[in-house]
């Protein structure tokens, strides 16, 4: 690379930094969307367990 001339490897360098960002970017979507399923799993669980605690008060009443 650095036997290009300086305005190529500006290029280069720019299109890998380019390149990166979007990598960058997809992981932050990835990881966002995760947050959210597990956001949303552990709010049903919550539910989940709420209504057993519900059932089970009922039963001893």
């Amino acid at each position: 690379m650095h036997q290009l001339p300086p305005y190529e490897r500006m290029q280069h360098l720019r299109a890998r930094r380019l390149a990166a960002a979007e990598v960058a970017q997809k992981s932050a979507i990835l990881a966002g969307n995760f947050a959210s399923i597990q956001t949303s799993k552990t709010v049903s669980y919550g539910d989940l367990v709420s209504k057993v605690a519900m059932q089970r008060l009922l039963k001893k009443v």
